[in-house]
């Protein structure tokens, strides 16, 4: 197995002549740097002084703008607006006053529709709209905003009903199944049909269409659960919880009553097309250089001995971060241009940032460099520290017949491993990892539930993995031969074409420090994902349900009229 992910841990003991209470760091910058609007805006939204509050608010509504989040932006634009007229010029102004709302409009007051408008042409299709030459307008108006499927935005006119009627058409097409379900409604038990919804997308790219929005979510789905194969049908079938879901601050498509990512047919389809390649492994890196890391080795054994002082820690930490360098991010077994590519490589940053203890993780939980810091352990020499996401199953159960499949265990771990980095700063392996970091990486794994609720991006790693699964379990057991299903559609490049999205090729370092009575205590944290789904679905690894649910799950739907266009029923 190829090695993908590093990291690089010094502790040093150097003296430190003076010791003074330090500037906390900017807590909204860290969140918004981290992505994590949602709480960015939960921790502006407490802030008593009005005019501060409208501050950070503006400030988070631009990072959001700025991070391609603009529906994020929109709606933290829209608390802005609840404040009253001020609001968004507040945000450039003093921040240590209360604003005095205008217009004794009280709760109601006139929004600030010139800043709002310049927001959103900033962010939604910029080259469309009629300043720079497009055909896109848009006014201030008092009845509502409409932003069709094509993403222009346009007035609603209450007074036309008709208008109203097709404006609600479009904004619901896909809602209702065949049978007269209601999409948005809650399901304990979702049942989403491969096959057909194959010969939907098919239909829909003859017409020169896109899919709808149902089935870009698979039709609100956020945990499979089973896997069902009807051969006398034709047909497989997923099935989990679901339920009606919208886009959070952070621009996540998430189940509107838990806040859980729900299932994505991009994911689908990238999985299938890895699942039957001739290496079905995938997963992502984030490596130092070994130019930068030599370099970053040199300076430390240079300032090994010399004094550390409140004035020249902060220079002394910089020049280390310009010496570590940017770190590339490499992505394999999939296509880094798409949404699933992104997510490995937030998922795996995240978890480093909660390792640095940039993040916060849970009650009870230290970070990496909290417990390097309380440890009374010796001074190491520089060593790589690699730490990744991998596959956490504890097995498949499945009917004796093999037609029901169900997945079982927490889906995720992370695992660590000790390098030395030698002298022309190449990385070699220890295959050992020390104690604090196998205690970080086993608390991760321990606590992963409970970290996934406050990081929902932990959650939408869950659902890879799971289609992975899924789609690793149809080829290896020839489920797609045994319902007589040509799967092409989804596994070669010219059926289904997923969203493209921006390659993220490097990052900037993640470095952060402690300083004890006696040391400095410094943590670089690099790391990956790797996934290999092919061992799951082994039968040695398939064990057989002795309960009979999975089977009487199967015999409940097996019977079940679809009318011709039904791909998804409750």
């Amino acid at each position: 197995m190829v090695n993908r992910t590093f990291s690089f841990v010094i502790s040093l003991c150097l003296p430190v002549l003076h010791t003074s209470t330090q500037v906390e760091a900017d807590e909204l910058q860290q969140l918004l740097q981290s992505g994590e609007y949602v709480q960015a805006l939960e921790q502006a939204s407490v802030i008593k002084n009005v005019g501060l509050r409208r501050q950070q608010m503006f400030r988070i509504a631009r990072h959001q703008a700025a991070s391609g989040v603009p529906s994020g932006a929109l709606s933290s634009i829209s608390l802005l607006q609840q404040l009253g007229n001020s609001s968004l010029s507040a945000g450039r102004g003093q921040s240590g006053t209360e604003s005095t709302v205008s217009g004794g409009q009280g709760g109601a007051a006139m929004a600030d529709f010139d800043t709002l408008i310049d927001l959103i042409k900033a962010t939604v299709a910029p080259d469309s709209w009629d300043d720079l030459g497009g055909a896109g307008t848009i006014t201030p108006f008092p009845g509502g905003v409409y932003v069709d499927q094509d993403g222009l935005m346009v007035p609603i006119n209450l007074g036309q009903d008709g208008e109203l009627r097709a404006v609600h058409r479009e904004q619901f097409e896909g809602m209702f199944s065949d049978k007269g379900q209601d999409i948005r409604e809650h399901s304990s038990v979702r049942k989403v049909s491969l096959v057909r919804l194959q010969r939907q997308l098919e239909l829909l790219q003859l017409q020169g269409k896109r899919p709808d929005e149902s089935m870009r979510n698979l039709a609100g789905i956020y945990k499979i659960q089973y896997v069902l194969v009807f051969p006398e049908q034709g047909d497989i079938v997923v099935a989990g919880p679901a339920g009606p879901w919208q886009k959070n601050a952070n621009g996540r498509v998430v189940n509107i009553n838990n806040g859980k990512p729900v299932l994505k047919l991009d994911y689908l389809v990238e999985l299938m097309r890895n699942a039957y390649s001739d290496n079905p492994t995938f997963g992502c890196s984030i490596t130092p250089r070994s130019d930068n890391l030599l370099k970053a080795k040199q300076y430390l054994a240079n300032r090994k001995g010399k004094s550390l002082t409140a004035q020249n820690t902060d220079a002394w930490l910089e020049r280390l971060r310009q010496l570590v360098g940017r770190q590339d991010v490499e992505v394999f077994g999939t296509d880094n241009q798409t949404q699933l590519a992104q997510v490995l490589v937030e998922a795996d940053r995240h978890m480093k940032l909660i390792g640095l203890g940039e993040v916060a993780g849970i009650a009870g939980m230290n970070s990496y460099l909290d417990n390097a810091a309380q440890s009374d352990e010796p001074a190491q020499t520089v060593n790589m520290l690699r730490w990744w996401f991998t596959t956490n199953y504890h097995s498949l159960h499945a009917s004796k017949d093999g037609l029901a499949y169900e997945i079982v265990g927490p889906a995720i771990k992370v695992l660590s491993e000790n390098e030395i980095v030698d002298k022309l700063g190449n990385r070699r392996q220890t295959g050992s990892s020390d104690p604090l970091s196998q205690q970080f990486a086993a608390e991760f794994t321990r606590h992963f539930e409970e970290i996934a609720e406050r990081y929902p991006v932990y959650l939408e790693l869950r659902n890879v993995f799971d289609l992975a699964v899924v789609s690793m379990l149809i080829n290896a057991q020839q489920l797609d031969r045994k319902v007589g299903w040509d799967a092409n559609f989804y596994t070669q490049p010219y059926g289904y074409q997923p969203a493209r999205a921006k390659a993220a090729n490097s990052v900037e370092p993640l470095i952060s420090h402690r300083i004890t009575k006696n040391r400095v205590v410094l943590a670089a944290i690099s790391g990956g994902v790797l996934v290999d789904p092919r061992s799951l679905v082994t039968l040695k690894n398939i064990r057989v349900d002795d309960y009979g649910i999975l089977n009487a799950e199967y015999q409940g739907n097996r019977e079940v009229k679809l009318p011709g266009n039904t791909w998804w029923w409750d």
